[in-house]
């Protein structure tokens, strides 16, 4: 049961950063989707097998 004071605490500081800082998070957003990138990239990649040539074996 610890996760609902936790979640009130993330609910309360996200509504805070929202209204108080809201001009510092319109400034960071174009970095955000630059980070988004590389970081889709190595999670998305992570379950196939990538960019190895497959050989069948016959």
């Amino acid at each position: 049961m610890l996760w609902v004071p936790l979640a009130g605490f993330v609910i309360w500081a996200g509504y805070l950063i929202g209204t108080e800082h809201r001009l510092h998070l319109f400034q960071f957003l174009p970095f955000l989707f630059l980070a988004a990138c590389p970081l889709m990239h190595i999670f998305m990649h992570k379950h196939h097998s990538g960019h190895k040539d497959k050989i069948d074996k016959d």
